[in-house]
């Protein structure tokens, strides 16, 4: 049996050690909770103020639980002429809805009057740029869309009348002001009428943020067609806009040669060039509203 002298001697010992770690056990602790980069992670937030830089998607999602609601108006060439009051009289529009699954995953539906055209789309975010506990220079996202043209001017089945696009989306926020975007994509067109058009299309879109003030940026992109047919007719897309924070609504002005609004057609059928002066002018307005 151990003796009452014994259980005092391992008592004074277990004292004794406490005595000596704790301090050191304590400021330990104490450092690390006073240490931002070990307690936490900041995400970088707002890279791009809405899900479109102007044509390409950009990284951003809609929160969990919101319908994020959004008119596109694409209006005639600038070249026109006065007669057409320079492309006004002409327009298409197209009105999506995209909701907020989670934080990190939106689910859209849209549809288009320009060859009457109906998308389904799911956007996820896979990686954010980030600083402090978890280091992380770029953020990635993934896009997914599927159009489905149900023009009268077709005499197609409806597996025939089916493309799909799918988008790598690589940001950076470079500064405050400053947000990069490079997105390769990849579309694919179940039926072809072109004699130079492809079934599968690789593209490489490279775009930009710059804020002239809290509420005003300038953006633009351009998407590299990289396998085009070497006789070829239509252009690589080129557009150039501005966004607008009003409160609760994001204004998109834009001059783009691009006449469509979904990604088959701005990515891989630009009729117009702007050398030309096959320049469209449009805007996209955005709603939040929270369900």
């Amino acid at each position: 049996m151990i003796s009452t002298n014994s259980i005092a001697r391992i008592g004074a010992l277990f004292a004794t050690i406490f005595l000596i770690i704790q301090p050191t056990f304590s400021q330990g602790l104490l450092d690390e909770l006073n240490d931002d980069s070990v307690k936490q992670t900041y995400f970088t937030e707002a890279t791009f103020k809405d899900t479109r830089i102007v044509n390409l998607q950009s990284n951003e999602t809609v929160g969990k639980g919101v319908l994020h609601f959004v008119i596109q108006h694409r209006f005639g060439t600038i070249n026109s002429g006065f007669y057409d009051l320079f492309g006004l009289d002409n327009a298409d529009m197209k009105m999506s809805f995209d909701y907020g699954v989670t934080d990190d995953i939106t689910v859209t539906c849209a549809r288009s009057n320009f060859e009457k055209t109906f998308e389904g789309s799911v956007k996820v975010k896979l990686l954010k740029q980030s600083t402090g506990a978890r280091e992380m220079p770029l953020s990635i996202s993934w896009y997914s869309v599927m159009m489905y043209t149900n023009s009268r001017e077709y005499d197609y089945s409806h597996v025939q009348r089916l493309s799909y696009s799918h988008q790598a989306i690589i940001t950076r926020k470079i500064n405050k002001d400053l947000s990069l975007a490079l997105v390769p994509s990849f579309v694919h067109k179940n039926t072809i009428d072109e004699p130079n058009e492809l079934h599968d299309n690789f593209i490489l879109g490279i775009g930009g943020r710059h804020k002239i003030n809290p509420r005003v940026s300038i953006n633009a992109e351009y998407n590299l067609r990289l396998n085009a047919h070497e006789n070829d007719q239509t252009f690589d897309g080129l557009s150039i806009g501005f966004d607008i924070e009003t409160g609760g609504h994001v204004f998109q002005l834009h001059a783009t040669n691009s006449a469509g609004m979904f990604e088959r057609s701005f990515l891989t059928e630009n009729a117009g060039s702007w050398a030309n002066g096959d320049i469209y002018f449009g805007f996209n307005m955005s709603r939040v509203f929270n369900l």
